[in-house]
């Protein structure tokens, strides 16, 4: 009996601490009423107003949330857990919608991440987000310009999301949505060329050849009898003031990138 009882309390602390690593997380500080919470120090004042007030235009008129969290250290946690748990506590975006994005940056483990909700996956892609960090954030990020670099991806982000609703941010190059974003996906001269060529061919043809314009138009979708193609509707609606912690889901998208 006094063996086992000596094993159990020689085992006790190794058990504790190996358990200590996997249970410790940094406190996620309460979500208050803005959108930016610099728990490490690291953004300029003036930078911080700008992104708040891009932030709450954003969410007016867009119903996504974007908020910014930094924190000294991480307490052994990985990053992205932490990001994604700040979106679930926080609620990050609304219930129904979950247009909610994270950043978040711990300085001593230098490491950002980006997690993105449910309902903003579809323009904000991992490997989307993954080359705004690696184009626009990570190059300040080392240069330990982290004011800088949470701007770029404010900036990024917000102008993404501003393109994607169809929106305008006061102040906001809307080109500036990050790469992959389609934005340089316009015709050069040669294609253009080749769109006019194609143009009067077609013109001169049918001219010359009016009935084929007679049999394209009178296809199957015009001889046929009840047939219906519908259009793609749709909209994005809904104002209100920031309140963009309104249950918002995450699922573990996003991207991560050290420094």
């Amino acid at each position: 009996m006094i063996g086992r009882a000596f094993r159990v309390a020689t085992l006790l602390p190794v058990l504790l601490v190996l358990e200590a690593p996997a249970s410790a997380h940094v406190e996620v500080p309460r979500a208050g009423d803005r959108s930016i919470q610099d728990r490490a120090g690291v953004i300029a004042p003036d930078d911080a107003a700008l992104m708040e007030r891009r932030h709450r235009e954003l969410f007016d008129k867009t119903g996504v949330a974007l908020v910014i969290v930094t924190v000294p250290r991480l307490e052994g946690e990985p990053i992205e857990d932490f990001a994604v748990r700040v979106g679930q506590q926080w609620g990050v975006g609304r219930k129904a919608e979950d247009r909610g994005v994270v950043v978040a940056l711990a300085i001593e483990e230098r490491r950002v991440f980006i997690a993105t909700g449910y309902g903003v996956e579809g323009f904000l892609p991992d490997g989307r987000v993954g080359s705004i960090l690696d184009q626009e954030v990570v190059p300040s990020l080392r240069r330990d310009d982290f004011s800088t670099a949470l701007t770029r991806a404010s900036t990024a982000l917000t102008a993404a999301a501003a393109r994607e609703y169809g929106v305008t941010i006061e102040g906001l190059d809307q080109g500036r949505g990050g790469p992959g974003d389609g934005s340089a996906s316009r015709p050069g001269p040669l294609a253009t060329a080749l769109l006019v060529i194609v143009a009067i061919v077609v013109l001169v043809t049918v001219v010359r050849h009016p009935w084929l314009l007679w049999f394209f138009l009178s296809g199957p979708g015009r001889r046929g009898r009840g047939v219906s193609y519908g259009g793609f509707g749709g909209g994005f609606g809904g104002n209100s003031g920031f309140g963009g912690f309104g249950g918002g889901g995450f699922g573990g998208g996003g991207a991560g990138r050290g420094f």
